[in-house]
């Protein structure tokens, strides 16, 4: 009545399931965090290479004319800026010169535009400081000023 099945399973048991999906699991939690960190590596070297460009292009157009600007823009003919579309672009100020004889230097912010990302202020003045502000300072820069 009851004759014995004597035939071969194959296949994987459910214990060994849930073993490579708890792996799969720790896996996956170790590795987001490093892309998120690694990301944001990534976005805030973008935005120090912008300020970077825009130091460098100030001092070029400073060689050609003597003197600084303060637009975006002017620097693209003469001081070979180009923008690069991942990232905000603070104000460009001028500074005075502490006796009264006119500008002394330049400053202005920059961000990438990729959440958590640093602002960086660049003063040319104050020897070329670069003051970072994390994405929750009311520092930071929060739209795109590029004219």
């Amino acid at each position: 009545m009851f004759a014995k099945i004597n035939e071969k399973r194959e296949g994987f048991t459910l214990i060994e399931l849930l073993i490579v999906v708890a792996i799969i699991g720790i896996l996956a939690a170790i590795a987001i965090p490093q892309y998120a960190k690694y990301r944001r590596g990534a976005q805030d070297n973008a935005a120090q290479s912008a300020y970077h460009a825009v130091a460098t292009s100030q001092e070029a157009y400073y060689a050609l004319e003597g003197k600084y600007v303060d637009k975006y823009a002017s620097l693209g003919a003469k001081g070979g800026l180009t923008k690069d579309s991942n990232v905000w672009y603070g104000p460009l100020t001028l500074t005075s010169s502490t006796d009264g004889t006119g500008t002394a230097g330049f400053a202005f912010k920059v961000r990438h535009m990729g959440k958590g990302s640093t602002t960086y202020l660049y003063n040319s003045v104050s020897t070329s400081t670069v003051i970072t502000y994390p994405e929750t300072d009311s520092n930071a820069l929060t739209t795109n000023s590029w004219t």
